[in-house]
């Protein structure tokens, strides 16, 4: 039976229609607020058997229909809904073997086309014959029925973060994990993490006011992946300027053990690194579940957390006093006995969510982790290590894992190392030379995506990784076609590009001089007479022209506008000549560990215009696994596919 969602469109566009200047926020916050009615019968004046929020979910047993009411059934109530009122949800379906384009689906806008992906989720709002009126990545068209099915693949989002791993997964059934976000925004290039693509994926793309993750997961300690989390969860969201929605639901914290305490005296057992006590090369005091988590952030505790990590770990606390917590690691013994490996949502999800890694030892009745080395050895180290199996797919999502560890796996694993192999795997530690060529090995991944960052000081990923993934990697070739056909090798920071522009002028409304009156000005960066008549419009007065349905009225109204701009560019380029104005711009580099300044000429400068990021996705139905990267230019993609390899 079909799956519906309460998504009002229509009304949501009549509300803001004549509202200039709304945010994505107001728009959430009318969603958020908006009712619907289930009727007895397709009448708007019969008996309401229940009221429906945006939110939620119903089934639609005759899908969405075209007509002014669609059945619903919701919580046992049968009934009607106005279809405006409600969106039918389907995935794009892929062609068949060796047609064009197999995996690219068309959505036609009264803009321009764009093209769709493989297992896209779309909204259908209205069916018409061998046509469907939908919504699909924020836009709205019409796009073939026949390109549109019910069933949802496994789609993992390895998202550009610059600097750290940030992995989004939607499993078929609907759940989302997130696991890591980058550094903190504050500390990244681009300004964004993966709270950023989160809020992006459920506002724009689901048309939703709130982001639900049925689970979140810090691989590890270290702030190149738990401090995109924290920009989701340190404030309330409805009062985070940078995020769209307004509400947050995470149903459970996922976490690695080790952390980062307040050094202790006097105890029994020593501290080391600031990762807590250790015993005889094992660190002793990991990280539980909610109640532990609970006392250890408490100053008076026995072991408190410590700096950013405990303050993160606080913020998850106070973020929901609901969410679960819950320490994510494999036994020794039961590898070596041959015993199942620990599952996540075991039984409660389509794909097997299986924890290969950290590995802990029973030390003095409690579990423990291996004394690597130095400090960030070990917070690397003891990465979460995750294996999604889904039909004859393999997927390795692997944290930070180093030669160290990878060792410390192979010599517990032993004969069952070849667990570790996959279809598709996110390579170690940001492609650090740190890794051990044997375990590659036994990864053996026909693709491997490499999650790395621009200027971050590390100049990952390194050649001889790089090179090693390939030559370790699975090895397929078409042989008619003399093509290689795996292994694939991405990396999201050579997926990432930007969009320069020449600076013209900036203009400045509302501006003191200092006689205290007010006045308009612009400052220059090039001469008049090279300024187009497009950039002369503000990013009010472009919004209200994209409102704009009568031709004659918008041409009336971009003639006021460059009449008006160009009088005041003649007459502010003539006193600043005479005066000889000069203009710099100062700014700070963005950087993890250092904050350089410096400043710069405004004339002849470029600015970046558009970011595209560096976004990599993998999905399977269980069968065929398809790997794509969005094209240069944003508008279409570039895929590549094999057939998944294990059959279970």
């Amino acid at each position: 039976m079909a799956i519906g969602w309460v998504r009002a469109y229509s009304d949501e566009f009549i509300h803001f229609k004549d509202i200039v200047g709304e945010s994505k926020k107001d728009k959430s916050f009318y969603r958020q607020g908006f009712r619907t009615k289930i009727h007895e019968l397709q009448d708007e004046n019969s008996p309401v058997l229940q009221e429906l929020k945006w939110e939620d979910e119903v089934e639609l047993p005759d899908g969405i229909g075209s007509g002014s009411f669609t059945k619903v059934i919701f919580q046992g109530n049968e009934g009607f809904v106005k279809r405006s009122h409600l969106v039918e949800v389907g995935f794009v379906h892929n062609l068949e073997e060796g047609e064009d384009n197999r995996f690219i689906a068309q959505l036609e806008t009264n803009v321009r086309t764009i093209k769709l992906l493989w297992g896209d989720l779309v909204q259908i709002r209205k069916r018409e014959g061998d046509k469907c009126k939908v919504k699909a990545r924020n836009w709205f068209g019409t796009m073939d029925t026949n390109r549109i099915i019910d069933k949802a693949l496994l789609d993992i989002f390895f998202i550009d973060v610059g600097q750290g791993d940030g992995i989004l997964v939607r499993f078929p059934e609907g759940k989302h994990l997130l696991i890591d976000g980058g550094l903190q925004r504050k500390n990244q290039m681009t300004g964004k993490n993966a709270a950023d693509f989160l809020d992006w994926k459920f506002h724009a793309d689901y048309g939703h006011f709130k982001i639900t993750l049925d689970g979140m997961m810090a691989s590890h300690c270290d702030s190149d992946h738990y401090g995109g989390l924290w920009d989701l969860v340190k404030e309330p969201i409805a009062e985070d300027k940078e995020l769209d929605c307004v509400e947050l639901k995470i149903k459970e914290f996922f976490h690695a053990g080790l952390s980062r305490w307040k050094k202790r005296e006097n105890l029994a057992n020593p501290h080391k690194d600031g990762l807590g006590p250790t015993s005889d090369g094992w660190f002793v005091r990991l990280l539980g579940d909610r109640t532990d988590v609970e006392e250890s952030v408490e100053e008076n505790s026995e072991n408190t957390l410590q700096g950013d990590w405990g303050s993160f770990i606080k913020a998850v606390l106070d973020q929901d006093a609901d969410t679960t917590i819950e320490r994510v690691g494999v036994k020794e013994e039961e590898i070596k006995n041959g015993t199942d490996f620990p599952q996540i949502w075991k039984n409660d999800s389509e794909c097997a969510i299986k924890v290969l890694a950290p590995i802990t030892r029973q030390v003095n009745g409690i579990d423990a982790l291996k004394d690597l080395g130095v400090k960030s050895i070990n917070t690397n180290g003891h990465s979460i290590c995750l294996r999604l199996d889904y039909g004859s797919a393999r997927i390795l999502l692997t944290g930070d894992l180093n030669s160290a560890s990878m060792n410390w796996i192979s010599e517990v694993f032993e004969d069952r190392i070849n667990e570790f192999s996959c279809d598709a795997a996110k390579a170690c530690h940001h492609g650090s030379h740190d890794i051990s060529y044997k375990f590659l090995k036994e990864i053996n991944a026909a693709a491997t995506v490499i999650c790395s960052g621009d200027s971050e000081g590390y100049a990952h990923p390194r050649p001889e990784i790089v090179a090693a993934s390939a030559v370790t990697g699975f090895v397929a070739v078409d042989e008619v076609k003399d093509k290689l056909i795996t292994p694939l090798i991405y990396m999201t920071e050579i997926e990432r590009s930007v969009s320069l522009g020449r600076l013209t002028h900036i203009r400045l409304k509302n501006f003191p001089d200092i006689a205290n009156t007010v006045k308009e000005e612009v400052v220059f960066a090039t001469s008049p007479d090279l300024i187009s008549n497009s950039a002369l419009y503000s990013y009010r007065e472009r919004k209200i022209m994209d409102d704009m349905d009568d031709t004659n009225e918008k041409e009336d109204f971009k003639d006021e506008i460059e009449e008006r701009e160009k009088d005041l560019l003649e007459s502010s380029f003539e006193k600043q000549v005479n005066a000889e104005t000069e203009a710099d711009f100062h700014y700070q580099t963005v950087h993890k560990f250092t904050t350089p300044y410096g400043n710069q000429r405004l004339k002849g400068t470029r600015i970046m215009t558009k970011n595209h990021y560096g976004l990599v996705t993998v999905r399977t139905d269980g069968e065929t696994m398809m790997c794509a990267t969005m094209t240069e230019t944003g508008d279409g993609w570039s895929t590549k596919s094999f057939p998944a390899r294990f059959v279970n």
